[in-house]
Order: C-alpha cells, then sequence, then structure tokens
C-alpha cells in the first residue's frame, strides 16, 4: 500500500518509538531527525528514503522525523522484503542510502560533537545553564566592501562575521567550523551561489544553517532564482539595517526584541533608534509584550528608556515610549522607571501616562545612580 500525506511545519512524520513498517520518500519539503532534543540531520532533498532503518533492524525508532517546512511524504507501508523480492533495485537504493548515512554519521563521531559543536539544538533551545551560542555568520561575496558592511551592521548585535570571496573558501571554512546563517551573493560567477547552497547542505557542520542569498535591490530574477534553489529568505542590497536585521533575527530564530532591549546589571535598558521608521516602530511594538514578560521572569524591577539619540522627537517617539509605560502600569508592575533624555522638552516625558512618577536623567549612570535611591530620596529632590 502506497499513500501520500501532506505535513504542515512541525507534524510529526514519523514518531519515535513505535515500529515501523516498510519506508517513505520525500516528494518536496525540508524534514529534520530529531534525537534528544537535538537535530541530527536534514532531509531536503527530493526522493531521499528514510524510516527503513526501523523494519530493516526490527527496533523501534529512537529519533523523530519532522516536517521543518511543509512538506509531502509518500509512505510505502508494505514489508521491505516483499518490495525487493519484487524490485530488486530497491536494495540497490536502500544500500546507497544506508551507505551515506553511516558514512556521515561517521565523520560527525571522528570530529566530535563537543569539539566542533555540530548538532543544533532543536527549536534553537538553550543549554542548560541558559547561555545561548554566540552568533557566527558567514558571508560569501568576491567584493571585500561587502563584509566589511555586513560586520560593522551586526556589530551592534555582537554577531561575529567571517568572510569568504569564492566556493573554495567558503567549502574549506565550513569543513570545520559551523555558523548560525550563511549569506551569499547571488552576483558570484555563473551558477557559483546556487552550486555553493546546494553543496553546503551535504556538509553536515552545517546541515541546519539558514543559507540566505544577497541580491541588488530590484533583481526579481536573482530573489526568484535564489528562493527556487532552496535559499531560506534574501537581503537586498545596498543593506537596510533595520530591515537587514529583522530578517537575521528571524532566520536565526533570536529573539529580535534584544535590538532594543537589554539587560545590563539588573536594569531593563530600552534606546531607542536615532530613525523611527514605520518599520522599526511596529517592529518595536511587536516585542513589547515578550520583553515584558521577560523582564517579569528575570526579577528586573527596574526600567531605564534612552531617548537621547533620537534625531526628533515626534508624534511615534512619544507613542512608543507612552504604550510601554502604559503597558507596564496596566499589569500594576512594581517597576520603577528613568528616562535619559537631553534638551528643552527633556522634562515633557513626565506628561505621558505611566511616566509621571519617572526619574528624568542625563545620561545612563545618572539613572542606574537614580534608581538606586530609595523612591522617597527622589521625592525630597
Amino acid at each position: 500500500m502506497i499513500r501520500q500525506q501532506q505535513y504542515r511545519a512541525g507534524d510529526v512524520v514519523l514518531p519515535s518509538g513505535e515500529l515501523g513498517k516498510g519506508f517513505c520518500i520525500l516528494e518536496s519539503g525540508t524534514l529534520e531527525v530529531i534525537r534528544e532534543n537535538k537535530v541530527l540531520s536534514e532531509i531536503d532533498i527530493v526522493g531521499s528514503i528514510f524510516g527503513e532503518l526501523s523494519e530493516i533492524l526490527g527496533m523501534k525508532r529512537d529519533a523523530t522525523i519532522q516536517a521543518k517546512t511543509d512538506a509531502t511524504v509518500r509512505h510505502v507501508e508494505e514489508s521491505i522484503a516483499e518490495i525487493v523480492t519484487k524490485n530488486p533495485k530497491v536494495a540497490i537504493k536502500l544500500i546507497r542510502t544506508l551507505g551515506r548515512r553511516l558514512y556521515r554519521m561517521n565523520q560527525i563521531a571522528t570530529r566530535g560533537d563537543n569539539e566542533n559543536n555540530i548538532f543544533k539544538k532543536a527549536n534553537n533551545a538553550e543549554d542548560e545553564d541558559g547561555s545561548v551560542d554566540q552568533v557566527k555568520i558567514l558571508v560569501v561575496d568576491d567584493k571585500p566592501a561587502i563584509a566589511k558592511q555586513l560586520s560593522e551592521m551586526f556589530a551592534k548585535s555582537e554577531w561575529n562575521v567571517e568572510s569568504a570571496t569564492d566556493e573554495a573558501s567558503a567549502l574549506k571554512a565550513c569543513e570545520y567550523s559551523g555558523y548560525s546563517a550563511i549569506l551569499i551573493s547571488m552576483a558570484l560567477p555563473g551558477e557559483t551561489a546556487v552550486d555553493l547552497r546546494r553543496k553546503l547542505k551535504t556538509n553536515h557542520n552545517v546541515l541546519n544553517t539558514p543559507v540566505i542569498g544577497m541580491i541588488v535591490m530590484g533583481d526579481e530574477h536573482a530573489q526568484k532564482k535564489a528562493l527556487n534553489s532552496g535559499f531560506a529568505d534574501c537581503i537586498s542590497k545596498p543593506f537596510d539595517q533595520n530591515k537587514t536585521e529583522a530578517l537575521m533575527y528571524k532566520m536565526m530564530n533570536l529573539d529580535s526584541s534584544a535590538r532594543y532591549f537589554k539587560l545590563i546589571d539588573d536594569h531593563l535598558f530600552f534606546k531607542l533608534p536615532p530613525e523611527l521608521s514605520n518599520f522599526v516602530i511596529n517592529d518595536i511594538k511587536e516585542n513589547m509584550d515578550t520583553r515584558i514578560r521577560n523582564t517579569i521572569n528575570e526579577g528586573i524591577l527596574k526600567l531605564i528608556i534612552d531617548v537621547s539619540e533620537l534625531e526628533e522627537v515626534g508624534e511615534e517617539a512619544i507613542e512608543v515610549v507612552g504604550e510601554f509605560a502604559e503597558k507596564i502600569e496596566d499589569m500594576k508592575l512594581p517597576i520603577r522607571g528613568a528616562i535619559v533624555a537631553t534638551g528643552e522638552d527633556a522634562e515633557m516625558w513626565n506628561n505621558l501616562d505611566g511616566c509621571e512618577e519617572w526619574i528624568i536623567c542625563d545620561d545612563f549612570e545618572q539613572a542606574k545612580e537614580s534608581l538606586a535611591r530609595p523612591p522617597s530620596e527622589d521625592d525630597d529632590e
């Protein structure tokens, strides 16, 4: 019996703990093989066979196969012995599949997971001590200025950037190291970008790494080519810092609210960027609730909002700060606040709902000192 089934991202295709029969064939999409909350590998090549080991070994599955993207899978629910008897060529394909899998796992075992950080945690899980691995990005472009621009841009988020100028140097870089994301210029000669993306997906160090295309703004042909070739998404040159950072946070499954909110000592520090475009405003608002919940979870009771670098204090800035303060006030959180603001209009921030009792300071250090004093001392001043 053969049945074809559609899966949505996150659906379990084959659960662990069951004794399987037959095997499956990937028709479209990408699947992940997960064991003990770690992604062992991805299945993303159309025609790939998987799920056959359970019947061959007579053992229950010890890993879960889950859809990473929307996917279509053909389930061949007939005993492998019967299938091979009818069509001996299937046996050859199964042997090759098992051989490639064994070769890949032997390489992983030789190098060691601890040394090379080969396995990514499922769903971007944190280590037991709560720490998150340092973000490391590989930029593949034959124009050195591009890598320099991205390095300077990502320095704000404390991400490390490495560069490669061609296919050979990129493959060599990935031979002994893993990356959080790989950016490849679609303007590389010929089919280099597409070929490189395909080869990277056979490298166990970067199996699970999102590969993103870099295109010239407005080049729809390059964008379509990248997406049709399996690139996760595209960013445009010249780079818009806000849009580029937002896409990278999304692709790496990181908390994008870290772009505006940071935990410094025992304070939540919220710094508004100099320019508040509609894109930035919406991005901040979308992350407010997440950051407030994280702040509560961390036990933080002091908040500093820095508006000193705003190019101009317009209605948008007032709305963003006011909405954030109102959310905290509505939740009746015992959080004390300070606003870093300069100029003649600095005191106007106390007119916002929720900000009436907040302290107005000239810089971050002064704000920390003010919040360190008991509330009564601030009232006396």
